[in-house]
């Protein structure tokens, strides 16, 4: 059975007033290397505090019969869970395996440094289940995340997923920190109060895009008057698709070609199209997969724009896929997510991953591990377990002590981060490094 659950009110009434998938548990500070799961070719993307005031821990009562006096005391409370949601097998396996890992960490790490403190040290604990990618087991397996304790939630790359998991989230009363998912539907055509996106929607990432890209390669001599548009033809890439449309022409860039491909297929015809049209720069709003086979049929084609770009483009900030991809590849400018590698604390958690886990954290990975850091912190700041107080705590926090390349993280009324940044980067030497904004720059544009 779910947990019971007070009347809903909104956000707004609250800050004015104060199974195909199965569930395994993790306990944080417990070695958990997880499955591959098989990367399918693709993978989903579409990582000092003043935040609310926390609970009172009770008022100890009026101490009874030979009791204390009312001295008070902080809960006991062992464990507070956070509920994994993501894609650990299927075709976003590869990077879902990953997100899912990063969760982990975060939890590790905070159990390694005294756990929650305002709860007296009580462990953060994971639990994790598998949607495989599938629209339909976003909501069950945010359902038996729920029924198997989770305190609160996080997932789920694929944002028909995660739409489908929020609003489970909405109805059972348990906050939901989205990991990645940026498609502009999730949180703009539904009021969610239980519901919050650290990371830049599509909408954020493509005003980001059509202002930094051209602007780096027109200052790196490069023309930028004309685009084409290549996206997956779901919600995330034609959010994305959209808002580029309204905010290129105000960068000085028209769209002259717009080409979508769908999962599994090749990219021929749409080269083909994106070739005969001409434009200056192509950019790219695909999982992995779709990416890879955009550079694939470029170089059948022996085409290459003079600015190969891509918009909430994993593939662009995935090593792997940049070897997949070789040398076309290089020089590609990509608006995405970004671990903060002017942060020596940042740069020590990815190599703390790669050594636990022996894999890679790219840009999706670490957007997941300042989420779950995101949830920790209102944990910590709660000091309950409970979902409504963990809730509460969200609406009012600012969390300045994370790993992306983004201003501290604090919600607007509608759970969207009010300082949501998409860097720009650059792929140099099949390796993606962060050029703009300059404050997170870690290299400068080659062209």
């Amino acid at each position: 059975m779910g947990k019971k659950r007070a009347p809903s009110i909104n956000r707004r009434q609250f800050i004015k007033y104060g199974g195909a998938a199965g569930v395994t548990t993790f306990i944080a500070g417990c070695s958990n290397q997880g499955s591959d799961g098989g990367d399918g070719g693709s993978d989903g993307g579409d990582g000092g505090t003043d935040g609310g005031s926390g609970g009172d821990g009770g008022d100890g009562g009026d101490g009874g019969d030979g009791g204390d006096g009312g001295s008070t005391s902080t809960p006991s409370v062992e464990s507070v869970t956070i509920g994994s949601n993501h894609p650990l097998t299927g075709s976003l396996s590869n990077t879902g395996v990953r997100m899912d890992q990063a969760v982990k960490l975060a939890a590790t790490i905070k159990n390694e440094n005294g756990g929650i403190e305002s709860l007296g040290g009580a462990e953060v604990e994971v639990i994790s289940g598998d949607n495989e990618g599938a629209q339909e087991l976003g909501s069950e397996v945010a359902q038996n995340l729920v029924d198997e304790g989770a305190d609160v939630l996080t997932g789920c790359y694929s944002s028909p997923v995660t739409s489908a998991a929020t609003r489970v989230a909405e109805r059972e009363r348990v906050p939901f920190v989205i990991s990645v998912s940026i498609a502009n539907s999730i949180l703009q055509e539904t009021q969610l109060n239980y519901v919050y996106r650290p990371q830049p929607s599509a909408r954020k990432m493509s005003v980001d895009h059509a202002r930094l890209m051209p602007q780096v390669a027109r200052d790196g001599g490069e023309t930028v008057d004309t685009a084409g548009l290549f996206y997956i033809d779901i919600s995330f890439g034609q959010s994305v698709r959209d808002t580029l449309r309204e905010q290129l022409p105000q960068n000085g860039v028209e769209v002259v070609e717009e080409a979508a491909i769908g999962f599994g297929e090749t990219a021929d015809t749409q080269v083909t199209r994106l070739r005969d049209a001409d434009p200056d720069a192509v950019i790219a709003t695909t999982y992995v997969g779709g990416t890879v086979e955009l550079l694939k049929a470029m170089d059948n084609q022996n085409y290459r724009p003079p600015v190969l770009a891509g918009c909430a483009n994993a593939a662009l900030n995935d090593v792997s896929a940049l070897q997949d991809m070789g040398s076309t590849a290089n020089g590609a400018l990509a608006t995405n997510f970004a671990l903060d590698p002017t942060e020596d604390r940042a740069l020590e958690i990815q190599d703390r991953f790669s050594e636990e886990f022996d894999r890679t954290m790219d840009a999706n990975v670490a957007m997941t591990y300042a989420s779950a850091q995101v949830i920790i912190e209102a944990i910590e700041q709660a000091g309950s377990a409970d979902p409504e107080d963990i809730n509460s705590t969200l609406q009012n926090i600012t969390v300045e002590d994370h790993i992306a390349a983004m201003p501290p993280i604090t919600f607007r009324e509608d759970g969207e981060n009010a300082n949501a940044l998409s860097p720009l980067y650059q792929v140099q030497n099949l390796d993606d490094v962060v050029v703009a904004p300059d404050e997170f720059a870690a290299a400068e544009p080659q062209f």
